[in-house]
């Protein structure tokens, strides 16, 4: 341990900041201690390493930025490489990092605490190393998002947040951004529309296809909009994959089109391919699924890493503030909302919507037919099923879909349920008065 500290500092892990500032200039090191006993020691410069010789790559090229080295343990305590991270937090600067590339377990760390690869280093004694930065972190903007079960209440109770708490509505609904699916839907009506701004509705003709990617896209490109001009983006929707991918790290690529270069090419030949690039895909795909074998290859071969890698890089936590509250009711009464609000679709005119649609070229075989409250129908339009038939299946699967929601959030999503809009509101202020 001596080796590797400056036994100067060992007797104080938290040195003054003029202290710190001082002995980064000299290159000293500091330790993080367990009980009056020293357990590591690290040290961080203002700037490169002198030691390195060679980088190839790009690093930060803005200063200040600290590059961080010769963190030791004694190997006595656990989360060392947490306790330097939270202790340079105070220096608000982009962070640099570097290791052996046959370092298994700091690798984990540092790719774990949120640096990216940027290239190697060569030190003055030879040695290649891996090079990390990280960008320092940035107040996090807050994000308040509105879920639950189909039919719980979520549009008004979205309306009343925005008027509360100077908000704005985006819609994590997948139909919704359709425009002329309006009742069917559930989207927001004219005058819904008017007390509260709204972003992603009627942004799709019917005809187009619509991802969750593309979703993530805008909803975040409308979270730094709404951010930008000091209001509080509202993520209101049931669509669960939608307002994760809006709210967590979740990675996406686009679908990868079958490409020729793969056309002469086996299934087992595939097979065999992705198993040399990304054999862990493999545990998760069939040899049978040519076109999942084939998309996998595809961004292998496009962005140089497997997707495995990129599922094991997300750990799923969220990239804002956000609260996400969850509105809920006793299962007969909400099972008695969805059938009184199927009703009122078909007096508000559903099949009329339904057949506008059709006369306009949209068929049941596009994306935006396949919602619950329109696929249905299908049959009635064919002619081979009774009306009422396909009334009890929208009510059936409307049903059906709210387990599938509450599965999805209680699993997939922190989320905070309420039955009492009041104590609801009551939580979002005091999470709002939190960063105030």
């Amino acid at each position: 341990m001596e080796e590797t500290g400056n036994p100067t500092q060992w007797s104080d892990n938290r040195p003054d900041m003029s202290l710190i500032l001082n002995d980064m200039e000299n290159g000293n090191s500091y330790v993080v201690t367990d009980e009056g006993k020293v357990v590591a020691t690290f040290a961080c410069l203002e700037g490169t390493e002198p030691t390195y010789i060679d980088i190839d790559g790009e690093w930060l090229n803005d200063e200040p930025y600290i590059t961080i080295h010769r963190i030791a343990s004694d190997g006595s305590v656990s989360g060392v490489f947490d306790q330097v991270m939270e202790y340079l937090k105070k220096f608000d600067r982009d962070i640099r990092i570097d290791t052996h590339r046959d370092n298994g377990p700091m690798l984990h760390l540092i790719e774990k605490n949120g640096f990216e690869r940027c290239g190697i280093i060569i030190v003055d004694d030879g040695t290649e190393r891996i090079a990390f930065q990280k960008r320092k972190e940035i107040h996090m903007k807050k994000v308040l998002a509105i879920v639950g079960p189909t039919a719980v209440g979520k549009t008004q109770f979205g309306i009343r947040c925005a008027d509360l708490f100077d908000g704005e509505i985006i819609s994590g609904d997948s139909i919704q951004i359709y425009r002329g699916l309006d009742i069917g839907s559930a989207k927001p009506s004219k005058e819904e529309l008017s007390q509260a701004v709204h972003h992603l509705i009627d942004i799709r003709d019917p005809k187009e296809n619509y991802s969750v990617k593309q979703f993530q896209d805008l909803a975040r490109e409308c979270i730094d909009e709404i951010s930008g001009r000091g209001k509080l983006p509202i993520i209101v929707g049931g669509t669960g994959l939608y307002i994760k991918a809006a709210l967590y790290d979740y990675v996406f690529f686009e679908e990868e089109e079958e490409d020729d270069q793969y056309e002469d090419l086996s299934n087992e030949e595939l097979y065999a391919r992705l198993r040399e690039h990304d054999p862990a895909a493999l545990e998760k795909i069939h040899i049978n699924n040519r076109k999942r074998l084939i998309r996998a290859l595809n961004i292998y071969e496009k962005h140089q890493i497997g997707i495995s890698e990129i599922k094991a890089r997300q750990e799923h936590r969220p990239v804002y503030d956000c609260l996400i509250i969850g509105l809920t009711a006793d299962r007969d009464v909400l099972y008695e909302r969805i059938d009184a609000r199927v009703d009122r679709m078909m007096n508000e005119g559903l099949l009329e919507e339904i057949q506008g649609l059709l006369d306009s070229g949209v068929t049941f075989a596009d994306q935006c037919m396949q919602g619950i409250g329109y696929r249905e129908f299908r049959g009635y339009f064919d002619g081979i099923r009774p009306l009422d038939e396909c009334i009890m299946e929208v009510k059936k699967d409307s049903r059906n879909f709210a387990k599938r929601q509450y599965t999805f959030f209680n699993n997939q999503l922190d989320v905070k349920w309420h039955e009492d809009s009041d104590e609801a509101l009551k939580m979002i202020k005091e999470w709002i008065d939190q960063g105030e």
